[in-house]
């Protein structure tokens, strides 16, 4: 339309200027007929005059037509003797010619001059007359008002002109209609059906084939393909490859569906996540072949498992989740995730083993536990962590209580950050008794931290956060620089040369460079390895058992002492144990605490004393609170002890004058002395020293 709108109007302007162009031409040439016919007559009558006076009548006679203004005649020295105004009689002629027109006119060239003048209003022309009676030629001119015939000439082209231009409009209109209903709106609507991917109506023509059929078709073809293929991406980008469930991302555009329905029926919601316990050892041990066997496995008795308008999707590596839709009560709900844990803990066979699944589950309820599917997925996480921590097979359902203690997990993982730079850690000391001697065999350095607003927070409650953020490393390193700094500074003041023991966790065991900073600090700070002992945990050196011996082993070459802490409550092997290279068992605190209850109590202790000694090992026992746990500890032949009987944990300076009091480094404390006087069979004490020696 504005194309055609520009073109039309294009045209009326060409058309006008056409018209009026035409006009002004033939008025010219109307005029100048005209002209010539009259003064034609005008001369003969004038040639045939006899008098001036008949001159004069002739022009008067003129003179007195509409479109005549003035008629004069000029004898040949160019003075006016006759004019149709008596004003101009006796006047030269150059007041109405130029002398250039006048010289045109007596030339002969043109019969009629056209001179020219200022006012538009008139035309003026100047021809060569003979004048008989005088014998000489005269000039004849005449001025004509054209107003008359230019009006009359311009309303004729003015009505041309609109009949063409309303010739032009309705000719623009009628083909942009046709091109609308053709061209332009077939187009526009093909556009709109490319923009909209198909999603607009558009009836692509049947028949013989145009330029606009064949691209819509083309696009029509084109736009099937892709939604099919959008289709299909859209069911790979929300299932799992491996087991054929949906993925997270389908989990929560589910659980946004479910909780819609449930908001409006009133229902309850379940939201499980089952995580298989021990799967990476698995996948380390059967290969990942097997573990994908198991996944795919737990895939299809989840999916045999649910009800009708359940969920089952993959979350994760070893992370499977359940939607369980239209529950009337929590307790409901942990019965179904009770039943998904029989289920897949049912025993199989894979790669010629025959396993025991066992899966934890975390559950929570829409909407007493939120509204919002990552609320609900956020709160099922927690209860999953505290279902891991249960161990296996259990099954734990959302409480407040999880999420504030999330919450303080991560205050404190944020505080940790800090604390080291700003020199928050102090290190507290524990005595070691030998129970034979009574003098104080070591120390064991335990991490306190000093928060400016929590004060005094307790290491089970920041050492797991630190192993989980990965911060346990830099906190190792300086339990280990401090530990060594101060035993260096006790031994320097003259203080009993005595032993200290620092704790190492997981994470720093399976470090290859352990051994690298324990020999830098034992050379930065000048103590001799054998001041030095590392303590790990039961649990921890059976995971990655190769791993861990060839750290032991280096670290021993050292000459640094290797302790099992809370020996019996882990799953060691005796084959192990023998390959371990390690200098003392600690029996946990579990086992002395019970020790004087019964004769049951003395059992495992016992046991354990008997087997470290048949190995070679020394023995400590430790959370000795009484004086009955000592005596029947010594009457075991336990070697050493430590607990808050023998010496609560203090601070380096408190611990500094516990040893100063140590005389001949005996405990400082009468009563114990006096218990570890009453040595039992010396033979066997010396038996024992004697083993305890070779193994060092």
């Amino acid at each position: 339309m504005a194309l055609l709108s520009v073109v039309g109007i294009a045209m009326i302007v060409l058309s006008g200027a056409f018209v009026f162009h035409t006009y002004e031409a033939q008025l010219n040439e109307r005029i100048y007929t005209r002209v010539m016919a009259m003064t034609g007559v005008v001369a003969r009558a004038v040639g045939n005059a006899r008098s001036v006076d008949d001159v004069d009548f002739v022009l008067r006679a003129f003179g007195g037509n509409a479109p005549i203004s003035l008629i004069a005649v000029a004898d040949g020295k160019g003075n006016i003797f006759a004019a149709s105004q008596p004003d101009w009689t006796g006047l030269s002629v150059l007041r109405l010619v130029s002398s250039t027109v006048l010289g045109e006119v007596k030339s002969g060239d043109k019969a009629l001059v056209r001179s020219p003048n200022e006012d538009t209003r008139f035309l003026e022309y100047a021809r060569e007359v003979e004048l008989p009676y005088s014998g000489e030629r005269g000039t004849l001119f005449v001025r004509l008002n054209t107003k008359g015939p230019i009006e009359s000439i311009q309303a004729t082209a003015w009505s041309i002109l609109v009949w063409l231009t309303a010739g032009i409009i309705v000719s623009v209109l009628t083909i942009s209609l046709v091109m609308q209903r053709i061209v332009v709106g077939p187009i526009e609507a093909l556009r709109l059906y490319a923009e909209r991917r198909g999603n607009s109506p558009f009836a692509v023509p049947k028949g013989p084939p145009d330029e606009l059929t064949i691209v819509a078709r083309a696009l029509a073809d084109s736009f099937n393909a892709t939604s099919a293929n959008e289709e299909r991406l859209a069911d790979l980008a929300q299932t799992d490859g491996l087991t054929g469930l949906g993925n997270r991302s389908f989990f929560k555009s589910r659980l946004n569906r479910e909780i819609a329905r449930a908001g409006q029926s009133g229902h309850m919601v379940g939201v499980m996540i089952l995580n298989l316990d021990s799967f990476k050892d698995i996948n380390d041990t059967l290969g990942h072949d097997a573990g994908d066997i198991i996944l795919q496995r737990t895939a299809e008795i989840l999916k045999n498992c649910q009800r009708k308008g359940d969920t089952v999707a993959r979350l994760g590596a070893d992370e499977f989740g359940v939607i369980l839709s239209g529950l009337s009560s929590s307790e409901e709900s942990a019965d179904f995730a009770a039943r998904f844990i029989r289920a897949v803990g049912a025993p199989f066979r894979v790669s010629g083993h025959e396993l025991h699944q066992t899966a934890c589950v975390g559950l929570t309820i829409f909407p007493q536990d939120g509204r919002d599917p990552d609320v609900l997925l956020k709160n099922a996480d927690l209860a999953l962590s505290r279902a891991k921590q249960e161990g296996s097979g259990a099954c734990i359902l959302y409480r407040h209580e999880l999420h504030l203690r999330a919450m303080e997990r991560n205050s404190i993982e944020r505080d940790l950050r800090a604390a080291l730079a700003q020199k928050q850690f102090v290190l507290y000391y524990q005595p070691k008794v030998d129970i034979v001697t009574g003098k104080v065999s070591g120390s064991e350095a335990l991490i306190r931290w000093l928060h400016p607003e929590r004060g005094l927070v307790p290491p089970d409650l920041f050492i797991p956060v630190a192993e989980r953020c990965g911060f346990i490393s830099d906190v190792t390193k300086w339990v280990l620089d401090e530990a060594c700094r101060q035993n260096r500074a006790w031994q320097d003041a003259g203080l009993p040369k005595i032993g200290v023991a620092v704790n190492v966790s997981a994470v720093d065991l399976r470090r290859p460079d352990l051994t690298d900073t324990v020999a830098n600090t034992l050379v930065t700070r000048a103590l001799s390895p054998q001041y030095l002992e590392l303590e790990v945990t039961e649990s921890m050196v059976m995971r990655d058992v190769d791993v861990v011996i060839g750290t032991l082993r280096r670290l021993r070459s050292l000459g640094v002492g290797i302790g099992i802490d809370d020996f019996g409550t882990g799953y060691s092997s005796l084959a192990y144990l023998k390959r371990f290279p390690v200098k003392r068992l600690k029996i946990d605190r579990s086992f002395v605490r019970d020790i004087a209850d019964a004769r049951e109590g003395k059992i495992i202790p016992k046991v354990i004393i008997d087997l470290a000694h048949a190995l070679g090992l020394n023995v400590l026992a430790e959370g000795v609170e009484d004086v009955a746990q000592l005596e029947i500890l010594r009457t075991l032949g336990c070697d050493e002890a430590q607990g808050y009987f023998l010496g609560r944990p203090m601070p380096a300076a408190e611990f500094e004058t516990f040893l100063r009091n140590s005389v001949g480094g005996l405990h400082p404390d009468a009563a114990i002395r006096a218990i570890t006087d009453i040595a039992p069979s010396g033979v066997d004490a010396a038996k024992r020293r004697g083993l305890a020696g070779s193994a060092a």
